[in-house]
Order: C-alpha cells, then sequence, then structure tokens
C-alpha cells in the first residue's frame, strides 16, 4: 500500500512538473509569437520606377508606341473602360483609364483620358473630357531591392484586397475560418476523405492560421514535434488578434513562386508577378490562379506545368461558382480563357538588370543596403524602357550579324546629352540577364576615344585651329625605362602633311602623336582628370593614342561636355527618393559645371561632325545626318569602341570578348554598326551647333587643309579664327587657257 501511494505521489509530481513546464512553455511561446506579431513589421524592399511617359500636343509620338507602353504596363485592351487599367482604340483615337499613382512630385487620380493622333504625333490630349496640356502615364516599375534571403513583397492594406480573394481564400483553403479556433479537425478530415478519393493531394488539412504560423515562425519539417507547435501557435494567434488581421498577414506573407534568387510573397507582388497588374485589377480566372498555386508554387507553377496549373484552376472557379461567389458567365468566361500569364521578360525586377546595378551603386553613399532592403523606399529614376528595349535588340541583332561567335560581347550605355540621366544602360549580350556587368566592371583601353581630348587641348592652347597643318611621318620615342615607342597608323602609311581636321577625322596616328608632344603630355592628363573627375591617367606617350582603361559608362561621362554644349554633366540614374508613405526623402537636381569654351567646343564639334562624314565613321548610313562621333580600336582588335551624339542623345558603345581575345574588328565595323542601328531605330535630332564668337567659317580641302571651293578638292567648312589666312588650293587657281583646263580635267579623271 505503501508502494502504491509513493508512486501516486511521484506521478502527481511527475504531471505538476510535466503541466508547469508545458504551462511555461506555453506561456513563453505567447509571449514570442505575440510579441512578434504585434511588432510585425515586413521587409518591404524597396521599389524602382523608370522615367514616366510624357504624353502632350505636338509630341512625336505614335498611336503604336502608346499603345506599347500601355501593353508593358499591364493595361488591359477591352472596349469597357470602366476600371483603370484599361484602354481600347478607335481609328486614330486612343482613350484609356489611367490608374492613379503618386509620382515623385505629387499624387494623381485615376481618370479617362483621349488621346489623337495624327501624322506619328499627338493632335489632341483630354482628360476627363476637358483638354489638358500634359498627361503622364504611370512609371514601369522595374525592379526591388530585396534582402540577402530573398524575400520580395508588396504590402497590401485590407482595403486593397478584393472581396473575391478574400473570400475565396477561406473558399478554397480553410472553409471554417471564421468559426474555428486555430485548427479544424472537421477540416483535417474534409481533406484526408477528398485526397483518399482523388488518389492525390488536392486538400490540405492546415487552416490558414496555421498556414501563417508555419510561414512566419516554423520550418518546412514533417516532424511531430513541429507539427504540435504549429497547433499551439495557431491557437495562441486565434485567441490574441482579430480574424481580419490574421488574414491580412496571410495576404502579404504567403509564399507564391520563386523568380531566381528572389521569393515572390504576397498577393500584391504576386499578382504583378504573374500577369504584370494590380491585383485589384485581376479577372477572375486570374484570381482562381493565384489560389491555385498556394498549394503548390512549385507543383502548380504556371510557366512550367500549364496543363496542372490551368486542370487546377479550373476546379476553383467551379467552386467559385459553387458558392456563388462568381455567376455562371465570369465562371465560363473564366474556364474559356488563356492562363495569361506575363512574359518572363517584362516580371518585375528581372528585366533591367545593369540600370539596376548603377542606381544600387548611386544609392551606396546615402543608403545602407538594410534600409533598400526594408524601409519600402519608392526610387524613381531616368531609364526609358522603350529606348532600353531598342538598344538591347540593337546590340543583339547587330552582333549576331556580324560575326558568328556567341561569346561576343557588348556594353553600352545611352544619356540625354543635356541632363546626363541615364536613359539605356546595356550590361551584355541577351536581354534582362544579371551577372556581369560590362557596362560598370570592364575596363578597357579606350584607344581612339581618347584622341579628341588630345586635339581639344591643342585647339584650347591658343596655337592650333583645325586647318592648322601637322606632320604625319613616322617617330621614334625613347621611354624611361630604355625602350623605344614607335607608333604606327591603322594603314600603315604616312601622309606627309595633313591638316589638324583631318588627323582627327581619319584618326591618324602619327599626326595625333605629333600633336600631343607639343602640347605636352602632362597637359593632356589634367585635361582628361578635369572632364572626367576621379580618374588618373598617367602622362605617358601611349595615352595619346588611348592607353587608359576605361568602361562605357566613364565614357559617356568624357564626353558629356562636349556634347552638352561645353557642360559637364556626369551621368545619373536616380532623381527622387520617397518613402512608404509617399512623403519626399530626397532630390537630385541637375549639376552642372562650364568646361569646355565656345570657340573650342565648336571647333571640335565640328571636327567629329567630319569624322562621321568624311573620316573614320563614314561607314554608317547615318553619317551625314547632323551627328558627330569617334570610333576607336584597341591593339591586336582587342576593342572595339564607338561614341557619338546628335541633338538629343549621347552613346558609347563597345565590343570585345570577356578573356581579352582579339575580335578582328574595328570600331567602325563593330561598336557603330551597334550605335547606328539604334539612332536609326529612334531618329536622330541634328545637332545644332552653338555660337563660337571668335571664329569665321572657311572652306577647305580636307585632305590638304588648303582653301578651296566647289571646283576642287573634297570641301569642308570649317570655324576658324577670323584672322586666319589659308593658302589657295594649286587646282584652284583661275584658269587660263584651255592647257589648264585640260591639266584640271585629267587630275580628277
Amino acid at each position: 500500500m505503501a508502494r502504491l501511494l509513493a508512486l501516486a505521489k511521484a506521478l502527481l509530481v511527475v504531471g505538476a512538473l510535466t503541466a508547469a513546464l508545458v504551462l511555461g512553455y506555453l506561456v513563453h511561446v505567447d509571449r514570442t509569437i505575440t510579441q512578434t506579431f504585434e511588432g510585425r513589421r515586413w521587409s518591404v524592399p524597396a521599389q524602382v520606377f523608370a522615367q514616366p511617359q510624357e504624353l502632350y500636343v505636338g509630341a512625336r509620338v505614335g498611336l503604336g508606341d502608346v499603345r506599347q507602353e500601355l501593353a508593358r504596363l499591364g493595361y488591359s485592351e477591352t472596349p469597357d473602360l470602366s476600371t483603370p487599367g484599361t484602354f481600347s482604340v478607335i481609328g486614330d483615337e486612343l482613350r484609356t483609364h489611367l490608374r492613379p499613382f503618386v509620382f515623385s512630385d505629387g499624387y494623381r487620380s485615376a481618370r479617362e483620358l483621349t488621346i489623337g493622333f495624327a501624322g506619328g504625333a499627338i493632335t489632341r490630349l483630354a482628360a476627363n473630357g476637358a483638354d489638358t496640356a500634359l498627361v503622364r502615364l504611370e512609371p514601369l516599375p522595374i525592379g526591388s531591392f530585396f534582402a540577402s534571403h530573398g524575400e520580395d513583397r508588396v504590402v497590401l492594406t485590407p482595403d486593397a484586397v478584393p472581396p473575391l480573394l478574400r473570400e475565396g481564400l477561406k473558399a478554397v483553403e480553410d472553409r471554417s475560418f471564421e468559426a474555428h479556433m486555430g485548427f479544424s479537425i472537421r477540416g483535417i478530415a474534409r481533406a484526408l476523405l477528398v485526397n483518399l478519393r482523388a488518389g492525390e493531394r488536392q486538400q490540405g488539412g492546415s487552416t490558414l492560421t496555421q498556414q501563417l504560423v508555419k510561414s512566419y515562425f516554423l520550418d518546412n519539417s514533417r516532424t511531430i514535434s513541429r507539427k504540435l507547435r504549429e497547433l499551439a501557435m495557431a491557437v495562441i494567434l486565434e485567441a490574441r488578434f482579430d480574424k481580419d488581421d490574421l488574414l491580412n498577414a496571410y495576404i502579404n506573407e504567403i509564399y507564391l513562386a520563386q523568380d531566381g534568387a528572389r521569393a515572390i510573397h504576397g498577393f500584391g507582388l504576386g499578382s504583378q508577378f504573374y500577369f504584370n497588374k494590380p491585383l485589384k485589377e485581376l479577372a477572375p480566372h486570374e484570381t482562381a490562379l493565384l489560389l491555385t498555386v498556394i498549394r503548390g508554387p512549385s507543383y502548380y507553377n504556371p510557366y512550367r506545368h500549364p496543363d496542372r496549373a490551368r486542370e487546377r484552376r479550373d476546379r476553383i472557379l467551379g467552386q467559385l461558382r459553387d458558392d456563388a461567389l462568381i455567376g455562371e458567365r465570369a465562371y465560363q468566361a473564366g474556364i474559356a480563357a488563356p492562363l495569361g500569364l506575363a512574359g518572363r521578360a517584362r516580371r518585375r525586377g528581372a528585366y533591367y538588370p545593369a540600370f539596376m546595378d548603377l542606381v544600387r551603386q548611386e544609392l551606396a553613399a546615402e543608403y545602407p543596403v538594410a534600409a533598400l532592403a526594408s524601409e519600402g523606399l519608392r526610387i524613381f529614376t531616368t531609364l526609358r524602357p522603350d529606348l532600353q528595349d531598342r538598344l538591347q535588340d540593337s546590340a543583339n541583332d547587330t552582333l549576331a550579324a556580324i560575326s558568328p561567335d556567341t561569346n561576343l560581347q557588348a556594353a553600352a550605355m545611352v544619356t540625354n546629352s543635356q541632363t546626363g540621366e541615364v536613359l539605356a544602360l546595356l550590361g551584355g549580350r541577351g536581354s534582362g540577364r544579371g551577372g556581369y556587368n560590362r557596362a560598370l566592371k570592364a575596363l578597357r583601353p579606350a584607344g581612339s576615344l581618347l584622341k579628341p581630348i588630345v586635339y581639344l587641348t591643342a585647339l584650347e592652347s591658343g596655337g592650333f585651329h583645325l586647318a592648322s597643318l601637322l606632320r604625319d611621318e613616322p617617330i621614334t620615342i625613347d621611354l624611361p625605362n630604355g625602350d623605344a615607342w614607335s607608333p604606327r597608323n591603322f594603314d600603315e602609311t604616312t601622309h606627309g602633311e595633313v591638316p589638324l581636321v583631318r588627323g582627327l577625322a581619319d584618326s591618324l596616328n602619327l599626326a595625333t602623336v605629333q600633336l600631343g608632344l607639343q602640347v605636352g603630355l602632362p597637359n593632356i592628363a589634367e585635361r582628361i582628370r578635369d572632364l572626367l573627375p576621379g580618374s588618373s591617367p598617367r602622362p605617358y606617350p601611349a595615352l595619346i593614342l588611348g592607353a587608359h582603361d576605361m568602361n562605357v559608362v566613364q565614357v559617356g561621362e568624357l564626353y558629356s561636355s562636349v556634347a552638352n554644349s561645353g557642360f559637364y554633366a556626369p551621368p545619373r540614374a536616380v532623381l527622387a527618393v520617397q518613402n512608404e508613405t509617399g512623403e519626399a526623402v530626397e532630390r537630385y537636381p541637375l549639376q552642372t559645371r562650364q568646361t569646355i569654351a565656345a570657340d573650342d567646343l565648336a571647333a571640335l564639334v565640328r571636327g567629329l561632325d567630319i569624322a562621321m562624314s568624311h573620316g573614320t565613321g563614314r561607314s554608317s548610313p547615318l553619317a551625314r545626318s547632323g551627328v558627330a562621333g569617334k570610333t576607336g580600336t584597341s591593339n591586336d582588335f582587342r576593342d572595339s569602341w564607338f561614341v557619338g551624339f546628335d541633338g538629343a542623345l549621347l552613346t558609347s558603345v563597345w565590343i570585345g570578348n570577356d578573356d581579352n581575345t582579339p575580335t578582328r574588328l574595328t570600331g567602325a565595323s563593330g561598336a557603330l554598326k551597334i550605335w547606328s542601328a539604334f539612332m536609326a531605330g529612334v531618329g536622330v535630332t541634328p545637332l545644332v551647333e552653338g555660337a563660337a564668337p571668335n571664329l569665321v567659317e572657311q572652306q577647305v580641302d580636307f585632305a590638304t587643309g588648303l582653301r578651296a571651293d566647289a571646283r576642287c578638292g573634297s570641301l569642308v567648312a570649317l570655324p576658324l579664327p577670323d584672322d586666319t589666312r589659308i593658302a589657295p588650293h594649286p587646282e584652284c587657281q583661275p584658269e587660263r587657257g584651255l592647257g589648264d583646263r585640260l591639266r584640271r580635267w585629267f587630275r580628277r579623271s
């Protein structure tokens, strides 16, 4: 008897201790999950936006351009314009219902817009029936800065969640959600029965609260202890918080897809990822597809398993109809509809990786990685998606046409020549691929792209003008290490006495070296540093011919003063930053400083214009259309370069191999072709040369620099100092008789 009493006592003690431990654990769990849930602030990655397209009467924008931009933004073409995110086209008129948007300078409400077109331009613009001067389309989301663990989301408030999604979640995932206290025995039994009948897992037994607990607090292990913890936590959450809070947390937390290193969480981002439009604009069949992938984002991945995803989507549509959440018409339309997925290239955050690297680089000094990944910032940038797409296509098509080598790579940057805004940035071949960003990281010898700085330094010295004569003849320079440097011309010949403009336009190495030595290596190096702050060119003789490593971004920055009326405007990708409530945090105004005087600039730009029309750029079909530019080729044909500008755009292009092997391409046979293809699609804005108060134009022969007219030579018009006296071309002397006329005829024939 005493033994039984002792055993009972021991059992009571063990029971009490066990109960105390369980109670203590529950108290600990209660405190942990309650504090975590109450203090839950999702890590909301910074959203990055491109430039909005501006529409105004007279803008050279065609109906097809606006139609394409609306499609890029995820607008649906439909006769019914009752909801935002729709548009229709009738003849030469496009009507659209614009979405509301918080721009960097304020809020724009939803509105109906009518746009009339004629002759490739906008002729009428009316918002809500009243004529208006300017309307902006909302900017395209082009990416986000998610944290290293990969979660990306767009957080929704309860009023931003459509009723169909909210009620559909309960119908499909948890019918007793409003009644249970965290778990449902009936739900587990029903799911088991359905799955046994179907021979596959069609329903889960976990409630929405259990799924939320698993996503918030637990791993994916399938152990009894983990399941018990899940049940306990679900009960505590139900006891502490109301159903609306739990459902909204689920809507923002649930995992819906994997996009490379990025995990897509929540229905807000899921809608953008799968359909490229806001959640509120989804049709019933699109909402049903989002409900489909909850059960298994990999198993029901509509990109990889479209038939499997569609079958379950249609079952869910039937369930929504049976529960009177949609009508018969919506059901029939839904099961007849295709999946309607956004193309992979258009899914947010995966399309412009090179430009995103530039944005990240610009923001790094002011915004730590943690802030970009968690504080919900909204970053407005300079990117023009239409130009980016055209640049990428031009590079891909040109590389395929000029070489069968698929390893041949390219990088390029397009900026607004007046502001320095980076409108497009190409990091490599292909479309929308991340990885090695050649635009920022590929430092290669700039070759002849540095020659214009040599000529600019000479013009600024006051001792030279475009018609000054240079000696294009062999030269050998003794180097400090005892070696001798003997540069040669590309064509392996010499040309004797040539005008400065020909040395620049034909990129003559020997003439340029002779000029560079006269103006002084330290002066050239200093001029490069002034035009490209932060650079450190070494004043060695080879610098004259481009022995200085650069990338396409630096090349664009070096030429910014030349393309921008003599004012330095560095490349910039970020315009403004807002916090998550839409308040301005930072603006990045245009900053410029004058670096080149008007007369010197006019002479240099004319020289680069002539380089296109008469020199190394003359093979371009745009050579005589009011553009300026310079080709470049590094030793052994390892790098093909071109930089060019018109009245609107400055573009730098590089072609090469990542392993630095020869490409067999010159600047003209490679990079120039990409630029020509790009600008042919964009359209040239002819240069308007600035005033040169102390220069007067004279007609000279390009080959000799002698004064000429229509009767003789290859004419170019040069802005020269007004006191310049140039000897006449011998063929331009007055004809004294038949003998002179015959001699002239024989020379030309």
